[in-house]
């Protein structure tokens, strides 16, 4: 099943779950969010059921979102109806050149097999000087994901992530931070901020043991 199909199948009840349980994970995200948004055009990447969009209206911005799942869309229409959302996918997003001045993006990019591509696209929507901020899941929590003896944190695999006590299962590509601190994003980004967080509250804890489970990136846009 692809992550549109899974998102699809349960977008109500992933609303609903993360309304409740993903506070910790929001609170962190907002924390980092702490750049002026007034009169400013924000792009949410994978805007989910439409929360973010409506923090970012809240403090007066422009906002947009995108995600590839229809039934998400209709849950952030009907929580944001003052955002513009599109369905789309984010490796070939459907705006032209230096149109936002920032870019966020909430538990999505960990979805796509093609993280440096995604991270293109992001800096091509982006104003000279455009601000980036985006949460995913940490590549060590996928690596224990994998649930397996002589894992290779290298080889990309599917594996299950188990969210909320089993409340939501969702089936996603691993990856490494080669990926995401490739030598492309460095060369065109500026970063300011990066934090690695344990998670105590959404994401299942393999054999018990304490590793971090989503790490938060903020970054400029070179000119």
């Amino acid at each position: 099943m692809s992550l549109k199909e899974q998102y699809n199948s349960f977008a109500k009840d992933y609303s609903r779950i993360i309304k409740e349980k993903s506070i910790y994970g929001r609170r962190i995200f907002y924390e980092h969010l702490n750049f002026p948004l007034a009169g400013k055009k924000i792009l949410d990447a994978g805007c989910g059921d439409g929360t973010d969009l409506m923090y970012c209206i809240k403090h007066n911005a422009e906002a947009f979102g995108i995600d590839s799942s229809e039934a998400m869309i209709r849950q952030a229409r009907q929580n944001a109806p003052l955002a513009k959302t599109i369905v789309g996918d984010f490796s070939q997003l459907p705006f032209q050149d230096k149109f936002f001045d920032a870019v966020i993006s909430k538990h999505a990019l960990q979805s796509s097999a093609d993280v440096e591509q995604i991270l293109k696209e992001f800096y091509r929507v982006l104003k000279p000087e455009g601000l980036l901020l985006y949460l995913s899941v940490h590549p060590l929590r996928q690596f224990m994901e994998k649930k397996k003896k002589q894992k290779n944190y290298f080889q990309k695999e599917i594996v299950e992530s188990v969210l909320f006590d089993g409340l939501l299962r969702v089936y996603e590509p691993t990856h490494t931070f080669n990926e995401y601190f490739n030598p492309w994003f460095l060369k065109n980004f500026d970063i300011h901020e990066f934090k690695e967080y344990f998670d105590p509250f959404s994401a299942e804890k393999v054999n018990k043991d304490s590793y971090p489970g989503f790490f938060v990136i903020k970054a400029q846009k070179r000119r």
